[in-house]
């Protein structure tokens, strides 16, 4: 369980940050709140301080949060519901979680002391597996967990700040990426299943073009070249693939060609123009924009965390 944050952090003046639309009261004789905006964590922010909202109305974070009570007294809150305000006990350890987009009205009669992560849900989306749904993972506005890892995962991320982040960014997002599992476990449900088109590839298929895009991800790959090994024509095969995989195969193969850039770059000699290269992509400037839009940081900040 976690026990103390020390303030070596980013300094901010308001618990939820920038990431709300709604109003929010605080309270003004409160410590600030530190978090780690500045190590420009890839889909993650983390905060911990002493709570300064007195209350909120209407807020739709644009982040899935989810927060924990660090004191050893109970929290309660007063939950807007369908039924008007109804109230909410948190004993120390409790967590709660609070879906992107979802309006909360709340009123905290206390302060008391906090950790919480917010996750962007383009990064909690791309590491959430769905095979137990067959569909994506929804999440609910869910209060009071207890005994799950989730306090476990926030100490090893509120640890990694307070260090400086010296395990880089491949860490963090190992953690949250766990956080994330945690998080769709205790408060996600799955959504409803979309009707399913006949006429994927097939198993043999399948794998023979996986193998191909894994091996050859630094050539130039085309739809035709891909069609051509599995004896389809490139309309057909297109089809398949995005009805087996999900997603067109420009689109899965650009996935693969970030994925290995981004294990290329933990590299202690990592040259960005080499990255590029061997990941299969044309130039530099177009590997970072392609990059940062995939995982919320540029190639640069990743090798200057790692250094």
């Amino acid at each position: 369980m976690l026990h103390s944050v020390r303030p070596q952090l980013v300094e901010i003046n308001a618990a939820l940050g920038p990431d709300h639309t709604g109003r929010v009261d605080t309270r003004d004789d409160v410590p600030h709140i530190v978090t780690t905006q500045a190590f420009d964590w890839p889909g993650l922010r983390l905060e911990a301080g002493s709570n300064n909202i007195a209350s909120v109305d209407d807020v739709a974070g644009v982040h899935h949060y989810i927060s924990m009570n660090l004191d050893d007294r109970p929290v309660t809150l007063e939950v807007k519901g369908q039924n008007g305000f109804r109230r909410v006990v948190l004993r120390r350890g409790s967590a709660w979680v609070c879906p992107a987009g979802d309006l909360v009205s709340v009123r905290v009669n206390s302060t008391f002391s906090y950790v919480r992560a917010s996750i962007d849900p383009a990064f909690f989306d791309r590491v959430i597996t769905t095979e137990r749904c067959g569909s994506p993972v929804e999440l609910r506005r869910t209060y009071g967990i207890a005994k799950s890892q989730i306090g476990h995962i926030l100490g090893a991320l509120v640890a990694e700040s307070d260090a400086g982040n010296p395990g880089g960014l491949a860490f963090v997002e190992a953690l949250a990426t766990g956080l994330s599992q945690q998080v769709a476990i205790h408060a996600g449900a799955c959504a409803p299943r979309a009707a399913r088109l006949r006429g994927g590839l097939s198993t043999l298929a399948k794998r023979r073009t996986l193998e191909l895009m894994d091996a050859q991800l630094d050539a130039s790959l085309t739809v035709d070249f891909l069609a051509r090994e599995v004896g389809l024509s490139s309309a057909h095969f297109a089809r398949a693939f995005r009805e087996t995989i999900g997603r067109a195969p420009h689109q899965y193969l650009l996935t693969l060609r970030l994925e290995r850039a981004r294990r290329l770059l933990d590299a202690p000699d990592a040259v960005l123009s080499d990255v590029a290269q061997r990941a299969g992509f044309a130039d530099q400037a177009h590997f970072t924009r392609l990059f940062k839009r995939e995982f919320g940081v540029t190639p640069g900040a990743v090798v200057r965390s790692r250094r």
